[in-house]
């Protein structure tokens, strides 16, 4: 409580009169702030009324998976959309698959389609078919890993081929 300028935590804007906007940065997850405005002249420093906030904390980030449209033999196509970061860099995304339920990226089947907070398209391979996987996208920040619904899809079957026999004719 109590913010002056001595305090080394100042922003500074334009000269002159008239309102203005700071910008705080570099703040702390889930840390409450007093702030006062302040002005200087000549004669001294005037401070405004004191207001507080709390920043947010930081959480897994928010991420929809994109269902598997059309599944082949051995691979298949999803991938995801990041909605938020959660209050911290995405550092990790992609899609993750196993044939039980609750698959992570701690698995080696999943893709890595690198961070941020673009939408992805992941290719998923090595599939065996008539098979049937569960798969969700995930992102992952510095509070953890945060997951898309999860959703099956079974991979196509092989087809055996049929064959017609013609009877031969002599001439």
């Amino acid at each position: 409580p109590n913010p002056t300028i001595s305090g080394g935590n100042i922003t500074s804007n334009d000269k002159g009169t008239g309102s203005f906007i700071s910008h705080i940065t570099d703040l702390d997850p889930n840390t409450k702030y007093y702030v006062k405005a302040y002005a200087t002249n000549s004669v001294g420093t005037a401070y405004g009324l004191e207001v507080n906030f709390t920043t947010n904390a930081i959480v897994v980030p928010i991420v929809t998976t994109v269902e598997v449209a059309s599944p082949g033999l051995t691979s298949a196509v999803s991938g995801g959309t990041i909605t938020t970061d959660g209050g911290a860099s995405v550092t990790a995304k992609g899609v993750c698959w196993s044939t039980t339920a609750n698959p992570t990226p701690l698995l080696p089947t999943k893709t890595d389609e690198g961070s941020g907070t673009e939408s992805f398209t992941s290719n998923l391979t090595g599939l065996l078919p008539n098979t049937t996987y569960y798969y969700r996208a995930y992102a992952t920040n510095s509070k953890g890993i945060g997951y898309g619904a999860e959703h099956p899809f079974t991979t196509a079957s092989i087809v055996t081929p049929s064959v017609t026999t013609t009877p031969v004719t002599s001439p």
